[in-house]
């Protein structure tokens, strides 16, 4: 619904209750109607209520037992809502049976302002008057997360790596050789080439009887 005008239709002894939405809608940015507030001595009561349904967006209705006494206006007010298929927000502001609304009125989805308190009661107000409407944040996803393609792992599995000469995995977890597997590489047999043939010479010499 648009931030239209709102005209608040309640009975006499409800006053209290038809100043406290007026005014907290008003605070909210809506143009209110309240007899009480807008109409002066001398006005022509039938002519007001008549202009302020035909310029209303909405008509806020505060249900009680005095609202349908059947010898208040408030019967001519809603009933020419209904007439004119015009926008009617039912608010209940004391605890109703279904038998006290009446047929025309009981398919209405209501919205309870007692037993609430201000705070709660304001709110249930205000989105009663602004009507339906979607979430402000994105809804969560309800189904299952999507399945990899068959033979598809999930995840990757972690290869290990070997640490220097012997092959086993870094204790580190890190993919790099911890300090309690790494060795530092040994030296050379021999440092030249002219010692590895000496060493050749020697091992090939005919030995004595006398040596294994």
């Amino acid at each position: 619904m648009a931030d239209g005008s709102v005209f608040v239709s309640y009975a006499g002894p409800d006053r209290v209750w038809a100043e406290w939405v007026a005014w907290h809608l008003r605070d909210a940015g809506r143009a209110v109607v309240l007899d009480v507030w807008d109409w002066s001595a001398g006005d022509n009561f039938v002519a007001r209520m008549d202009e302020a349904l035909n310029g209303a967006d909405a008509v806020v209705a505060l249900f009680s037992r005095h609202y349908f006494d059947a010898s208040r206006w408030t019967r001519q007010e809603w009933a020419s809502v209904v007439a004119r298929r015009e926008r009617l927000v039912p608010l209940v502001i004391e605890p109703l049976d279904d038998t006290e609304v009446p047929a025309l009125l009981a398919p209405l989805i209501r919205r309870n302002l007692h037993g609430l308190d201000e705070q709660q009661a304001r709110a249930a107000l205000l989105d009663a008057v602004a009507g339906a409407r979607g979430p402000r944040t994105r809804p969560a996803f309800p189904g299952d997360p999507a399945a990899p393609p068959p033979g598809v792992p999930d995840r990757r599995p972690p290869l290990p790596v070997p640490g220097p000469r012997t092959g086993a995995a870094s204790s580190t977890g890190q993919g790099l050789p911890g300090p309690d597997t790494w060795r530092p590489p040994e030296p050379p047999l021999f440092s030249s080439p002219e010692e590895r043939a000496r060493a050749r010479d020697v091992a090939r010499a005919p030995r004595r009887p006398d040596i294994p």
